[in-house]
């Protein structure tokens, strides 16, 4: 089914990598491709992101997608059970999303697959616009395989038509995939083909003795086209053309005929073959392209915010089409003719200039991704934000020959990213005074009770003061581990004695407020009885992770001979709940000091996404 587009391992074309590129672009991703299934491997004729052009299928998403109806969208792949387990997911920096548009041909079976992937899970999905565009450009490259497969049979009827001279009998009796019309010199048709009578309607004998301009439009008719093609054919030696035709029963068709002059022994022209093509069906998908091509042109105009460019090696000019054109302030026709790197950047803030063309240079001598944001301040307009994307493309030597990409505006996103700075900042202000007075409310209400027993309080109010600051860098859905540890240990002045060990990792607010009480409690308890209240004494806080569990250890050294408490008091039971309420915590008062061993489900340690 795939052979007889004849597809696979051909160099790469021009207008395969502009639809990757503008569904990378669209669909705001890193990767995209253009994947044939073949038997046994995937092919990719077309790829942007991946820098291969096959992988085998056992890895394929693709082969998974064309089992779908028309689309497939994994918005997280360690979370689908097709695919948790697949190396390109597994890996860390794998992949995380997947969407892809089939590519099926004209008897509805699927060849391959549109798609794009990224390293980031997208528990959104893709917009109605991306996914409508996505199988719009699955669809404009299915139209382009099929016009391909088209284009080989059609240079086949020509390399057959070379040879007419000396096959065209056998041709004249036996295609009937193409109608051959024999005329004398005036036009008037004298043999007609079984092939024209199944394309015509017309039998032999109703036809001939009647002139060609029959089966012509009354438009071409009154132009006199028929004759037009004669004298064509007569000057020239042929005469092609691709123009509409009538069938007997009225009903027009889309044709591609060839006149030639026909001659006799003796080299005098005695006539005419015509040999005409029913190639409506072709028509019909070109007229469908086009209509598929103006309607993404009109969905990326009407998005307004993604320009496309390419900076050509050989050249040194930068193209871009007419929304890079309008990003940037600059006209239309200078960017299609090609700009210099200065003309480009007319209008970058002098600021922004050092970081861009450093990217740009490692982009040149390293063939590094491209990936910048930076302002544009166009006279009479506000200051505008755009962030671009871009990669070098090798040829088949392995030089570079076009630094292509995408410029988006993202202005929007850049002043809802300040709001919300401004907006935790403030936050963060209002919840440090509400600490500042519980703390201030709990010390005078409890200041005729037992000291040790207000200071305790008071601590482990300042203890989740500090878990709340440091969730509150991220939003409140996250903190590191290492910024959360350090804030609850103050470990600017026992960095000597206290010591972390483990992968910096993000954890959830849950987990953040239950191991900063949990680790508070422990310090307290060090400093009071256990290591840190020798001068001598050390505590290491280690974590890992260990079969889906996450597992924290409290390990103290160099104090004097701990032994268990009499009695159980709250931070004692604090202890024993575990992180987030596990309850699976052991501590131990060994010889050489306390150990307090945790472990909880990874899930509720890592922060949901």
């Amino acid at each position: 089914m795939l052979a007889e587009y004849d597809i696979l391992d051909t160099p790469r074309e021009q207008q395969f990598d502009d639809v990757v590129k503008l569904a990378a672009a669209v669909c705001a991703a890193p990767i995209a491709v253009v994947n044939l299934v073949g038997d046994d491997r995937q092919w990719f004729k077309a790829e942007m992101g991946l820098g291969v052009r096959e992988t085998p299928l056992d890895t394929s998403f693709c082969a998974h997608a064309i089992l779908e109806e028309d689309f497939l969208e994994i918005r997280d792949a360690t979370k689908d059970s097709r695919f948790a387990a697949n190396p390109l997911v597994d890996a860390a920096g794998g992949i995380r999303f997947y969407a892809g548009a089939l590519l099926k041909n004209q008897a509805g079976l699927a060849i391959g697959t549109l798609c794009i992937l990224d390293t980031r899970t997208r528990p959104e999905g893709l917009s109605e616009l991306q996914r409508f565009t996505l199988q719009m450009l699955a669809t404009q490259v299915m139209s382009q395989l099929e016009l391909r497969k088209v284009a080989r049979q059609e240079r086949e009827v020509k390399n057959e038509l070379a040879n007419a001279a000396l096959r065209f009998q056998s041709i004249f009796d036996s295609a009937i995939d193409y109608a051959i019309i024999v005329m004398d010199r005036t036009g008037s048709i004298t043999d007609w083909n079984a092939g024209a009578a199944n394309i015509l309607q017309w039998t032999a004998e109703e036809i001939v003795g009647r002139d060609l301009s029959v089966f012509f439009t009354p438009e071409d008719r009154a132009a006199a086209v028929p004759s037009q093609e004669m004298r064509q054919a007569l000057a020239n030696g042929r005469g092609a053309d691709e123009r509409w035709h009538i069938r007997k029963s009225g009903d027009r068709f889309w044709a591609s005929g060839e006149m030639m002059p026909l001659k006799d022994a003796d080299d005098v022209i005695i006539g005419f073959v015509k040999v005409l093509r029913d190639k409506t069906q072709s028509r019909v998908l070109q007229d469908r392209m086009a209509l598929q091509d103006e309607r993404l042109q009109m969905a990326l105009t009407a998005s307004g915010s993604v320009g496309l460019w390419d900076w050509m090696v050989s050249s040194d000019r930068i193209h871009g089409d007419a929304n890079f054109a309008r990003l940037y302030g600059l006209e239309v026709d200078g960017c299609t003719e090609g700009l210099t790197e200065e003309q480009y950047q007319k209008y970058v803030v002098a600021e922004d200039l050092p970081a861009l063309r450093a990217s740009i240079r490692a982009v040149f001598e390293h063939g590094a991704d491209f990936l910048v944001d930076y302002r544009l301040a166009i006279p009479d307009e506000q200051i505008r934000w755009v962030e671009c994307k871009g990669r070098m493309v090798v040829d088949a030597s392995g030089q570079p020959y076009r630094f292509s990409g995408t410029s988006i505006d993202v202005t929007a996103r850049k002043a809802a990213e300040q709001q919300k700075q401004l907006l935790m900042r403030e936050m963060s202000h209002r919840v440090k005074k509400s600490f500042a007075m519980v703390q201030s409310l709990a010390a005078q209400t409890l200041r005729n009770i037992d000291p040790e027993v207000r200071e305790t309080l008071l601590s482990r109010i300042v203890a989740l003061g500090q878990a709340n600051d440091s969730l509150l860098q991220t939003s409140w859905s996250a903190t590191q581990m290492s910024t959360l540890l350090q804030r609850i240990l103050w470990l600017g002045a026992d960095s000597g004695r206290i010591a972390l060990c483990g992968t910096d990792m993000q954890v959830s607010a849950e987990a953040a407020m239950s191991l900063s009480l949990i680790v508070h409690e422990l310090a307290t308890n060090a400093v009071k009885y256990g290591a840190l209240s020798h001068e001598a004494g050390q505590v290491v806080v280690s974590w890992h992770i260990d079969d889906h569990r996450f597992q924290f250890l409290w390990q103290e050294r160099g104090g004097p001979v701990v032994k268990p408490p009499a009695q159980k008091g709250f931070g004692s039971r604090l202890i024993s709940l575990g992180i987030c309420g596990s309850r699976d915590a052991l501590v131990e008062y060994l010889p050489e000091g306390v150990q307090a061993r945790f472990s909880v489900d990874l899930k509720r340690v890592f922060p949901k996404v």
